[in-house]
């Protein structure tokens, strides 16, 4: 590494701090581990988000099904080169770009590309908060690869939108928010109980098991090409941690084991060798 300077990381905050928890930030989290490049966070309330990215000029990157701009995180600031890169997959390709020969690559040229062709079973949604495409992108196919994993884990995030860890001061500010974006009457029309709830974790289930597969190709794992991560690896790791971070734990404990436990190893994995959070 030729870069002294630690670049900033803006993540968001909760009573968890300092854990990271929102998949996004989580899967630039793991990134900048994996990559071995030093880094501070900057932990940011989910109000402030909007005026945090307009402060450092940094445009949103993802629209709402009405138009309107989307702020989120993870955002993350270069001092050395006064740099905002505002979204995840820029982020990793900017961390692989500007640090190549730091920790490990993200994009491996001799890759087995193994899994990088999954299609979600939840393809055809539409959510009011559209997935990044990121179309175009350098490492298109990782791109594509991000969207299929985005949409396959939002179609289910009722499970676990009621246990998010919001700020006390701001929650039921946010919450607001949230539930008018989503086009629902309160944030608690997003509660799910019962025999209701025990379908929508059956049904979560049978969607993953496509994607569950693509782990089972390369013996040894416990990712997608074997013994080797790869930024795809880190993808679906971000979707874990939110997984882990949000659900109810007896829940977490049986997901962990579905499909042979391959999620479960590769978050514990994941946790282990590069979750950081500075």
């Amino acid at each position: 590494m030729t870069n002294s300077a630690p670049l900033i990381f803006y993540d968001i905050s909760s009573p968890k701090q300092p854990r990271s928890y929102a998949p996004n930030p989580s899967k630039a989290r793991l990134a900048l581990s994996f990559k071995g490049v030093p880094f501070k966070t900057t932990w940011t309330d989910l109000l402030d988000i909007p005026d945090v990215r307009k402060g450092l000029n940094c445009p949103a990157t993802r629209k709402l099904d009405d138009g309107s701009d989307y702020y989120t995180l993870p955002m993350l600031r270069d001092p050395s080169s006064n740099k905002i890169i505002g979204d995840s997959f820029d982020i990793a390709n900017y961390l692989e770009d500007t640090f190549p020969d730091s920790g490990g690559c993200l994009f491996p040229p001799n890759s087995t590309r193994t899994g990088l062709d999954y299609e979600s079973p939840n393809k055809d949604l539409v959510f009011y908060a559209p997935v990044t495409l990121n179309e175009g992108a350098k490492h298109e196919a990782y791109a594509q690869f991000n969207a299929h994993v985005d949409t396959t884990f939002s179609a289910h995030i009722v499970l676990v939108a009621q246990n998010i860890p919001f700020n006390p001061s701001t929650a039921d500010a946010v919450k607001a928010n949230m539930a008018k974006r989503a086009h629902l009457p309160s944030w608690d029309s997003l509660s799910i109980e019962g025999e209701a709830r025990e379908q929508v974790r059956k049904a979560f289930k049978e969607a993953l098991a496509s994607l569950a597969e693509l782990f089972t190709r390369n013996e040894g794992g416990p990712y997608l090409e074997g013994e080797r991560a790869n930024y795809a690896d880190l993808i679906v790791g971000g979707w874990l941690n939110m997984m882990y971070s949000t659900m109810p734990e007896e829940e977490w404990k049986d997901f962990a084991t579905w499909h042979g436990g391959v999620f479960g190893r590769l978050h514990e994995v994941l946790q282990e060798k590069y979750f950081v959070c500075e």
